[in-house]
């Protein structure tokens, strides 16, 4: 297999802010710390568990750059560019490239929602200008479009694209796209509840946001898949169903700060327009991280 430029546990990771909503630093780098020693293979700052598009490009700038400096070269830092189309995709692109990121992960331009010839033409406009690495980021759920298998594999043919992040429940789609792309495209699963299944149908790694608290943990998981040890491999997937469950529940990503929180690394609370969670949320995320650091999945900090 050819060499991938971006595999394993690539964690989609909250930007920790101090009370005012001001970018808490030193905490920023303290969780780039915590997830690289725990066996984190890239990172993604400003993505949708970042709130990318609750911050000004000079903050989005900021964050990847101390991203950047504290990985220090251990692991490639992706920086998700969510902008709804081409002017604001080039300025934090080219933003994110002067602040030291490997990569960016690219949504299609969501506002126009263009057809399949649309997109081609977004990316052949942006790819030459960002001069960097680019995973597609196809997540229908937030952009209400379906980007067709041969349309990312035409991407990939022109140069334009490294490889993708699967935000989508479709699996047929996305057994279709690991059929036509080449071993060298980094296909990554982006969907935490069902990794395993992509990883089965040609999921190179993942870009997950469980995968913030426990990368480890899912990497074990992805090695279990590839050994052919699918029961194993599904069994510790549904050990973290409840923690899931409950990160997703409500008030995305609030429930994923509130468990950094919980084992111990306060990282304070989301931006409008997300709110805080109910009581019955708070209880529910509470019990799922104590279940999992009385069981020694998960360490408090």
């Amino acid at each position: 297999m050819a060499e991938l430029m971006f595999r394993g546990l690539i964690p989609a990771f909250p930007t920790p802010l101090k009370a005012d909503g001001v970018i808490d630093e030193a905490n920023l780098a303290r969780i780039v710390d915590y997830q690289i020693e725990r066996g984190a293979s890239g990172l993604v700052p400003v993505g949708g568990t970042g709130e990318a598009n609750s911050f000004s490009l000079a903050d989005r700038r900021r964050i990847v750059e101390i991203t950047v400096t504290a990985a220090a070269g251990r692991v490639p830092v992706i920086a998700g560019v969510l902008d709804p189309g081409l002017g604001g995709a080039l300025e934090s692109g080219r933003a994110y490239r002067e602040a030291g990121a490997d990569g960016l992960m690219v949504i299609p331009p969501y506002y126009a929602r263009p057809d399949q010839d649309g997109t081609l033409r977004y990316f052949r406009a942006l790819a030459p200008e960002l001069k960097l690495p680019i995973v597609f980021y196809d997540n229908p759920y937030r952009t209400n479009m379906v980007t067709t298998p041969a349309t990312i594999a035409r991407l990939e043919e022109e140069g334009l694209i490294v490889g993708m992040k699967a935000s989508s429940t479709d699996l047929y789609h996305f057994d279709q796209l690991a059929r036509l792309v080449s071993d060298r495209f980094c296909l990554l699963s982006g969907q935490d509840t069902l990794f395993v299944e992509q990883v089965l149908l040609g999921a190179k790694g993942g870009v997950l946001t469980s995968a913030a608290l426990l990368p480890g943990y899912w990497d074990v998981v992805q090695k279990r898949a590839e050994q052919g040890r699918v029961k194993e491999a599904l069994a510790m997937q549904g050990r973290l169903h409840p923690l899931m469950d409950a990160l997703f529940s409500e008030q995305f990503p609030e429930a994923v700060r509130r468990a950094f929180a919980l084992i111990g690394l306060p990282i304070g609370r989301s931006l409008p327009p997300v709110g805080a969670l109910s009581a019955a949320a708070e209880a529910r995320l509470a019990e799922a991280v104590g279940a999992l650091v009385a069981d020694g999945t998960l360490a408090k900090v």
